[in-house]
């Protein structure tokens, strides 16, 4: 009896073993199931977050007015697809406004969840900055351009065009890209017409400067002076050259006179007349070297004469405004009588005498062509435009940004 019972013990022991191995199992077996299914849920949550993403990557390169269009915040909320759902965030990290620079960069962040399961992922992506088309331009008008009979432009390194119709009655010396032509007249190198429009500049590029420039008060006429980033005969100076004067609606004469930074005029209806001798050259390769909101006259005696000291009793070259890194203060030096750099002109502008400009005209109105004039391009402009003269390509994904993001 007394081996009977040990008997039942042993195997009531055993069989509560292996009631609790089985129980065991089935536990582990329960565990592996929701572990693989939270590893399919995880996976499909990733896969939605990354579709979130790739949806607005889509938008972006389809709409090209985007940034309008689509809100900063919530582009997408809590969207079906497939068995999960997908959130779709698009926020402009520099001041959180999507609409008012197309410029900033674009962060796009998709969420996905399925189940418990959630994940997010984030791409940032950056405008492809290009140089404006017209600086590859000597000279480009919005309007009319017109050279008068017996009288020529030449341009050396790059074309002459315009938008609007070509009117020659004289001689161009160079290449011509006209939209339609009234009379050809004489080109001595190719016409294309009709020509592909050119982008110009953004209507806001010019507010920024004045924005940022130092005021020059109007006096009518600027003779023998010096401006610069060191140098300002009538108040403070700028440490980037970038002055502004504003002519209240009158003309402003400048003559025999060095400006070496960016000069900004405003004459609305009137006119900018350059005559006899100057040189402007902006002091900053990224800026501008001439910005006129209203009419232009450029009519400098480049073939005949050349900014002289000892002619005009002026310094030329004065601490504060060096020339080619060197200043003194003696009265024996010459220089080019010429404009170095952009010029932008948003009214008409008339070429007279034998004006010489090394760079590029963007003249947003008509241009006339009245004398012996030359426009040689400098490629430095294109390569490295100065600010606000360029535009924002597609967007493209920042290296290395593609990341999960964890909350």
């Amino acid at each position: 009896m007394r081996y009977s019972g040990s008997v039942y013990l042993y195997v009531l022991a055993s069989s509560m073993l292996i009631a609790t191995i089985g129980l065991g199992s089935m536990y582990a077996v329960r565990v592996e199931m929701r572990s693989t299914r939270l590893a399919r849920d995880q996976a499909e949550a990733r896969a939605c977050a990354v579709s979130a993403v790739e949806l607005g990557l889509f938008q972006v390169q389809q709409d090209p007015n985007w940034r309008t269009a689509w809100p900063d915040g919530a582009w997408l909320a809590d969207e079906d697809l497939g068995t999960g759902c997908i959130t779709l965030q698009g926020i402009d990290p520099i001041d959180g406004t999507l609409s008012d620079s197309e410029y900033e960069p674009l962060v796009l962040t998709g969420i996905g969840v399925k189940g418990i399961a959630r994940h997010k992922t984030q791409v940032t992506l950056v405008p492809d900055i290009e140089p404006l088309e017209v600086l590859n331009a000597c000279l480009h008008a919005s309007g009319l351009l017109h050279v008068t009979g017996g009288k020529s432009i030449t341009v050396v390194g790059g074309v002459i065009s315009t938008n609007g119709q070509l009117d020659n009655e004289g001689t161009i010396d160079g290449s011509v890209e006209a939209q339609s032509v009234n009379r050809t007249g004489t080109i001595t190198g190719t016409l294309l017409a009709p020509a592909s429009t050119k982008r110009m500049p953004a209507a806001g590029v010019i507010a920024d400067y004045i924005s940022r420039a130092t005021v020059v008060p109007y006096s009518g006429t600027i003779d023998k002076q010096v401006l610069g980033p060191g140098c300002n005969p009538w108040g403070p100076t700028d440490p980037n050259g970038l002055y502004f004067i504003d002519t209240q609606g009158n003309d402003l004469t400048i003559r025999n006179s060095r400006i070496y930074g960016t000069l900004i005029v405003r004459t609305t209806t009137k006119r900018l007349i350059l005559d006899d001798s100057i040189l402007i050259q902006s002091c900053r390769p990224d800026f501008p070297a001439l910005i006129v909101e209203g009419n232009a006259e450029i009519k400098h005696h480049s073939f005949s004469q050349v900014l002289s000291e000892s002619a005009e009793g002026t310094n030329f070259n004065p601490v504060g405004a060096a020339y080619l890194d060197a200043s003194d203060e003696d009265l024996t030096d010459q220089y080019p009588n010429e404009i170095q750099g952009l010029v932008h002109i948003t009214g008409s502008l008339v070429l007279k005498d034998t004006a010489r400009i090394k760079g590029t005209v963007i003249c947003e109105g008509s241009v006339s062509c009245e004398d012996t004039n030359t426009i040689i391009l400098m490629p430095s402009l294109s390569a490295c435009p100065p600010a606000g003269y360029t535009y924002a390509e597609q967007m493209r994904i920042s290296p290395g940004s593609w990341r999960r993001v964890v909350d």
